[in-house]
C-alpha cells in the first residue's frame, strides 16, 4: 500500500471512529442532561413525557372531569400551600387534575388559624407545633397513596419579615425540621420554608385572580385585572399598565415581564411594608400621641393623654409609645380630623426620584391615565367594608370609592349614638361591636385607595373573597408555579 493509500485509509479509520464517537457523546448527553424546563406561567400543552408514575391507581382517587389521564401525567396532583401571615396562618390543598398535558383545579380545602407564626417570638417550637392542626387536616385531605408526592410550601409574609433574621430564621427552622420529621409531605426544592418576597406576593396574587377570571387562560391575549391585597403588615399593588407605542409604561425594578399561555405580560408592582392595616393604625396612633390635636371641649388632660380622632366618643383605651403608656381618649370625627391623621402618614411629600409616584417616594403608572380595567381588592379592604354592604358572606361586591366615602363619614360619625343608625344590619352592628377602630380602619382604607394609589372617587372596585368558589390571594398562582417542577414524575 502506497503512502498516499496508508493516509487516506488511516483518514477513513478516523473519521468512522471520529463519527461513532461523535454519536455516542451525543446520545449521552441528551440522555443525562436534564430536561429544560416550561415557563412558570406557561401553559402551553407540552409533548408526552415517558410515563414513570403509577400504572395502577385506587378506584377511590378519581377526577370529576375524566376517567383518564393524559399520556405521562397522574390523573391527580395535590398541591399544599400554607400562608404563614401576620394574623394567622392558612393552609390551601389544591386539588389538580391532568385529564390535559397542563393541570386544571379541580377543588380546594382550606383552613385557617390564629394566630400567626410571628405572635410565638422566641419560643420556635411552639410556632412549629401551631401548624399541626392545618397539616392533619392535609394528612385528612390528600389520600394516602399521594402523600409522598404531595409537595408542600410554607410560605411567611409580612409579620415574620418585620421580626428580624434572628427569631424568624429559628421559627422557619423549627417549622422545616417538624415538617421533615413529622409528615411524609416532601417541601418543595426552592424557597419551601420561607419568608416571601413581597413583591412575589403579589404577582402571585395577580396569578391567582386573573386565572380564576379566565383572563390569562385563553391563547387569546385578554385585558387583565388590577389586584390590591391589604394584610396586617404590608399592602400590595399589581396590575398590567397600558403600553404606548407598543412599550409598556411600568419601568425601573417595579416592572415584571412574564408569559402564560403563550401570552406577554409586563407587570407593575410594588409591596409596601409597614402599611398593612395592623402597622398603619400603629403609625396612625404615634402620630396622634407626637402630634396632638387641638381640645375644642377644653377638656382637661394630664400629660399622658391625647384626644384620638379615629376612636368612638369617650373611648380609653392604653398605648404604649416606646417606654411611655399614654391613654388614647375617642372624640367625634369633626371637620374630617381623622382622615387628616389618617393622610398624615402617607409621606406624600416625600423625594419622587422616578415619576409619577404613588406615595412614600414609591414610583406607579397612574390608574386613571395608564389602566382602564377592573380593579379587585380583597383581604382586610373586603373584611372591613362587606359587613355594611351585602354582608361578608356574599364572595363578590362593589363600591365606588364616592360611595366608600360616604359610608367612612357614617361610620365615623354614627359612634355619638352609639352607631344606632346600623341597627338593622345585624352583621355590620357585630363588626362594630368587635372592632373599636372601625372609623381608623375605613378611613385607612379609603386614604389608601384613593389618596395614597389615586384611585379616582368615581371608579368602582370589586371586593372579593372568593372566586368559583376558591380563595383570592396568591396560593393558588405560587402552586401553579410549583407545578412547574413536574412532582408527577416518579409518583
Amino acid at each position: 500500500m502506497s503512502l498516499k493509500d496508508n493516509i487516506m485509509a488511516r483518514k477513513g479509520y478516523w473519521l468512522r471512529n471520529g463519527a461513532i464517537l461523535f454519536f455516542g457523546l451525543t446520545l449521552f448527553f441528551f440522555v443525562m442532561l436534564p430536561k429544560s424546563q416550561p415557563n412558570i406561567h406557561d401553559n402551553i400543552p407540552a409533548a408526552p413525557l415517558e410515563e414513570t408514575g403509577p400504572t395502577t391507581w385506587p378506584d377511590s382517587i378519581t377526577s370529576k372531569h375524566c376517567d383518564v389521564a393524559h399520556p405521562g401525567r397522574p390523573l391527580i396532583q395535590y398541591v399544599l400551600m400554607i400562608d404563614a401571615g401576620s394574623s394567622g396562618s392558612r393552609i390551601h390543598a389544591y386539588k389538580f387534575n391532568y385529564c390535559k398535558a397542563t393541570p386544571e383545579l379541580e377543588s380546594e380545602i382550606f383552613e385557617m388559624l390564629e394566630p400567626g407564626l410571628s405572635y410565638f417570638g422566641d419560643d420556635a417550637l411552639g410556632a412549629a407545633q401551631s401548624l399541626d392542626p392545618l397539616l392533619k387536616t392535609a394528612l385528612k385531605s390528600v389520600p394516602v397513596f399521594l402523600h409522598k408526592s404531595t409537595p408542600v410550601a410554607v410560605k411567611a409574609t409580612a409579620g415574620l419579615r418585620i421580626m428580624g433574621d434572628i427569631k424568624s430564621n429559628r421559627i422557619l427552622e423549627a417549622v422545616r425540621n417538624r415538617l421533615e420529621t413529622v409528615y411524609p409531605f416532601p417541601i418543595i426544592k426552592e424557597e419551601g420554608v420561607a419568608i416571601m418576597d413581597g413583591g412575589d406576593e403579589g404577582v402571585y396574587a395577580w396569578v391567582t385572580v386573573n386565572y380564576l377570571l379566565s383572563r390569562i387562560n385563553s391563547v387569546v391575549k385578554n385585558s387583565t385585572v388590577a389586584i390590591m391585597d391589604l394584610g396586617g403588615a404590608s399592602t400590595q399593588i399589581v396590575f398590567e399598565p397600558l403600553t404606548v407605542n407598543g412599550h409598556s409604561v411600568a419601568q425601573g425594578k417595579h416592572r415584571v415581564p412574564m408569559s402564560f399561555n403563550g401570552n406577554n405580560y409586563v407587570l407593575y408592582q410594588h409591596s409596601y411594608l409597614g402599611y398593612g392595616l395592623f402597622q398603619a393604625n400603629k403609625a396612625i396612633n404615634n402620630y396622634v400621641v407626637e402630634n396632638p390635636i387641638d381640645n375644642n371641649e377644653d377638656t382637661v388632660l394630664s400629660p399622658d393623654e391625647r384626644l384620638h380622632p379615629c376612636m368612638p366618643v369617650n373611648t380609653h383605651k392604653k398605648y404604649l409609645h416606646g417606654d411611655k403608656e399614654v391613654t388614647l381618649i375617642g372624640v367625634s370625627d369633626n371637620a374630617n380630623e381623622c382622615r387628616r391623621v389618617v393622610e398624615a402618614i402617607f409621606d406624600k411629600e416625600k423625594a419622587c426620584n422616578l415619576n409619577p409616584c404613588s406615595f412614600d417616594g414609591v414610583y406607579q403608572p397612574s390608574l386613571t391615565t395608564s389602566f382602564d380595567s377592573d380593579i379587585y381588592a380583597f383581604s382586610f379592604i373586603f373584611d372591613r367594608i362587606t359587613p355594611f354592604l351585602a354582608g361578608s358572606d356574599v364572595p363578590i361586591q362593589d363600591i365606588t370609592l364616592q360611595e366608600l366615602e360616604n359610608l367612612t363619614a357614617r361610620v365615623c360619625v354614627a359612634d355619638e349614638d352609639e352607631f344606632k343608625a346600623f341597627d338593622s344590619i345585624a352583621e355590620a352592628k357585630s363588626e362594630l361591636g368587635k372592632v373599636a377602630e372601625m372609623c381608623m380602619d375605613l378611613n385607612y382604607i379609603y386614604g389608601l385607595l384613593h389618596y395614597g394609589y389615586g384611585i379616582p372617587k368615581e371608579r368602582k372596585i370589586n371586593l372579593t373573597k372568593k372566586i368559583r368558589d376558591y380563595e383570592t390571594g396568591w396560593c393558588l398562582g405560587a402552586s401553579i408555579a410549583v407545578l412547574e417542577d413536574r412532582w408527577y414524575l416518579g409518583a
